[in-house]
């Protein structure tokens, strides 16, 4: 059952799992000014996480991570639907959970061991140089 007071900008599983522990931001600009925050990309409702990526690490704009994360949804588990970027404060143990053996979010860029082959492009657009 979900917590009756997630936010749309609250990832459910997250909030199930870490309850009062867990903090969401609502925009990259927060998330960024907060030297813990994160960036996860995610499909199947936090059934796969795609990539983990310290907040100050991201140089694109919100509209692009959204681009992105269309991008691989469509490549990974299709339903845009069920696709969402979410600006988080890292965990503690620096385990991001989700399915598909959650993600890790430990001070670098984390991409999913199904998504290297697109690890280059996916940093490129992180980092601003890719449009």
């Amino acid at each position: 059952m979900w917590p009756s007071r997630q936010e749309p900008h609250e990832s459910g599983v997250r909030s199930l799992v870490h309850g009062d522990g867990y903090t969401s931001y609502r925009s990259l600009a927060e998330a960024q000014a907060d030297p813990d925050g994160i960036v996860v990309l995610e499909g199947d409702d936090g059934g796969q996480i795609y990539l983990t990526v310290p907040a100050s690490d991201v140089r694109c704009s919100d509209d692009r991570l959204e681009e992105l994360l269309r991008e691989i949804d469509a490549a990974q588990w299709k339903d845009p639907t069920m696709a969402q970027v979410y600006y988080e404060r890292r965990p503690l143990d620096g385990i991001v959970s989700g399915g598909m053996g959650g993600g890790e979010a430990k001070g670098r860029l984390w991409i999913h061991g199904r998504l290297q082959d697109r690890a280059a492009r996916i940093a490129s657009v992180l980092d601003g140089s890719s449009v």
